[in-house]
C-alpha cells in the first residue's frame, strides 16, 4: 500500500536569522528529519549562539498527533541543549487548511521563548529584527525571496 504524501521542510541561516519553510501536512517522519535539518543548520549559526528564527508555513498546517508529538521533543530536545532563539516568528497566512492548529503550535516553541506571528514577509522580518535590536544586535537585511 502506497504511503500518504507528506510536505517538505527546508532550513537555513541567513546572518543571525534561522530560516525554515515548511510545508504541509506533516507527519512524525518529517518532524524527525526535521530535527536533523535544525541540527545541521545550528552549527552555521553565530559562535555566541544569538539568532532569531522566522518559520514560514505554507500549504498546510495538517499534522498528526504524532508528528505534533515529535515535534514537541525535537523543540525540547534543542531547548535542553540551549539552542534556543531569542524569539520565534511564524509566518503563516490567513485560511490555510490546518490552521486551528497554530495555536497548539506556537505554543510547542512558546515554552522557551517569546513567540509571535505575522500575515506576510516584510512583517515577518520586521518582527525578526525588532528582537534581534532588542537583544542588542543588528538587524539583518532581509534574504533574496523567490
Amino acid at each position: 500500500m502506497a504511503k500518504p504524501s507528506f510536505g517538505r521542510v527546508s532550513i537555513g541561516v541567513h546572518g543571525r536569522v534561522m530560516v525554515s519553510f515548511a510545508e504541509g501536512p506533516f507527519d512524525a517522519e518529517l518532524m524527525a528529519a526535521t530535527q536533523r535539518a535544525i541540527a545541521l543548520a545550528g552549527k552555521r549559526l553565530p559562535a555566541d549562539r544569538r539568532f532569531g528564527d522566522l518559520l514560514e508555513i505554507r500549504g498546510s498546517l495538517q499534522m498528526d498527533a504524532d508528528a505534533m508529538a515529535q515535534l514537541r521533543a525535537s523543540i525540547d530536545s534543542f531547548a535542553s541543549r540551549g539552542l534556543v532563539a531569542l524569539s520565534t516568528v511564524f509566518l503563516v497566512r490567513p485560511g490555510i487548511p490546518g490552521i486551528e492548529r497554530l495555536p497548539a503550535l506556537m505554543d510547542i516553541w512558546r515554552a522557551s521563548r517569546p513567540v509571535r506571528r505575522a500575515d506576510n514577509f516584510d512583517a515577518a522580518w520586521a518582527l525578526v529584527n525588532a528582537d534581534l535590536t532588542a537583544a542588542g544586535l543588528s538587524p539583518q537585511d532581509p534574504p533574496p525571496r523567490p
